[in-house]
């Protein structure tokens, strides 16, 4: 996969269709979730693992570049949360970690960026074309390889908010789709220096 920095207006990325080191599962409720995985196992809802998409030792690891997106997890309104780790990256401002959400398709989508010295982005997919709503670098985030920070959005019809381990971020406009969407994960480097991301405490909690 080619070279993803952030800021940029215009990207491509392929994906593969089909902190604080607190819990975000505070915020999220597992007992009544839409959708919950603490990754002991590949469950089918993902898809089959392959040799960069794979679940290790209770974390669900991305090694390069991928993604996947959950159908189960389609919802119109939701809490999403997850803890997320960039394990290795050697080349840090093209590998961020990604949280998509109010999925339709690869040409239509919003997704939360993360990168492992303290800057994050959000960006709209509409009809194949990139948007980028805000980047901004922020204390909340536990910077450096292997941190794990916290992430949740709160989903609403006509906008979205941000939190990272569990201090929000930022209010965003984010129109909900029609009939909803669906989450997934993801994350980027470039093929000269593939890095590592990890994923975890994975919560979609319909509301």
């Amino acid at each position: 996969m080619g070279a993803f920095s952030r800021g940029f207006g215009g990207f491509a990325v392929w994906l593969f269709a089909l902190c604080v080191s607190t819990s975000v599962s505070a915020a999220c409720n597992p007992e009544n979730a839409l959708y919950e995985d603490d990754f002991e196992f590949l469950d089918v809802s993902w898809g089959a693992a392959d040799d960069s998409i794979l679940v290790e030792d209770g974390t669900l690891l991305i090694n390069g570049s991928g993604g996947l997106v959950n159908l189960e997890t389609k919802t119109k309104g939701a809490a999403i949360c997850v803890d997320v780790s960039i394990r290795e990256a050697a080349e840090v401002p093209s590998s961020p970690a990604g949280v998509v959400f109010w999925w339709q398709d690869w040409k239509n989508y919003y997704a939360v960026f993360l990168w492992a010295d303290g800057w994050l982005e959000v960006r709209r997919m509409d009809d194949g074309k990139s948007k980028t709503l805000f980047t901004q670098q922020t204390g909340a985030l536990e910077a450096g390889a292997g941190a794990i920070n916290s992430i949740e959005l709160s989903l609403r019809p006509k906008d979205t908010t941000l939190s990272v381990n569990a201090q929000e971020v930022r209010r965003f406009k984010a129109k909900r789709p029609k009939d909803g969407g669906a989450v997934g994960l993801y994350g980027v480097s470039p093929d000269t220096a593939p890095a590592k991301f990890g994923f975890d405490n994975f919560i979609v909690d319909e509301r």
